[in-house]
Parts: C-alpha cells; sequence; structure tokens
C-alpha cells in the first residue's frame, strides 16, 4: 500500500465520520424535537381529563365552611413535571424547550410562586 492509498483512505474515513457526525447531529434535535411534543401532548392529555373529570361529577355544594389547607393547583403540577422533564416553564420564547439539563432561575421563580 503506498501512501497516496493510504490518504485517500484516511480522507474517506474522514468524510465518513464528518457524515455520520451529521446524521447524529440531525437525529439529536429530531429526538428532543419529539421528547418536547410527546410532553405537551401529555400535559394536554391531563388537562383534557381533569375537564372531563370536572363535567361528569356532580358539583357538591359544601355547608361546611371549615378552612382546608390549599392544595396545589392542577396547573402548577403541569408545570413542575415540565421542567422535571427538562424543559423550560418560565415565560417567553424559551417556553416549551429543552434545558439541556442545566436548571433556570426563571422557571424557578416560577414554580416558587
Amino acid at each position: 500500500m503506498n501512501r497516496s492509498e493510504i490518504f485517500e483512505k484516511l480522507a474517506r474515513l474522514e468524510e465518513n465520520m464528518s457524515q455520520l457526525n451529521n446524521d447524529l447531529s440531525e437525529l439529536k434535535h429530531l429526538t428532543v424535537q419529539m421528547v418536547e411534543e410527546n410532553v405537551a401532548l401529555q400535559v394536554e392529555n391531563e388537562n383534557l381529563k381533569t375537564l372531563i373529570d370536572k363535567e361528569e361529577k356532580p358539583k357538591k355544594v359544601e355547608n361546611n365552611t371549615k378552612t382546608q389547607r390549599k392544595k396545589p393547583l392542577r396547573s402548577k403540577e403541569n408545570l413542575a413535571m415540565l421542567y422535571k422533564e427538562g424543559f423550560h416553564i418560565c415565560n417567553g420564547e424559551l417556553f416549551g424547550k429543552h434545558r439541556k439539563g442545566d436548571d433556570c432561575l426563571f422557571c424557578l421563580e416560577v414554580l416558587s410562586e
């Protein structure tokens, strides 16, 4: 095997590795999009289930005026679930985008309210 053949093989290998890297990046981007869409659909599904449950259950009027502990809002639970899944829940253009593992102070502020 002469030098030119070795350099040609190295060039082909480099080209193949570059193509594999591009394919991997594209697949990663598509996976993030699919996960974001999946989480959004799960939240929407939970909201629809809650709405159906509210419509099916007869409204009970409580005569007792005991003060009960406030339960966290269902929407806040959904936001906490989204944040735990790794998505931004803060207001703005980042909402619904993947956090890539980093904590976001704006998201944490939304959860603390």
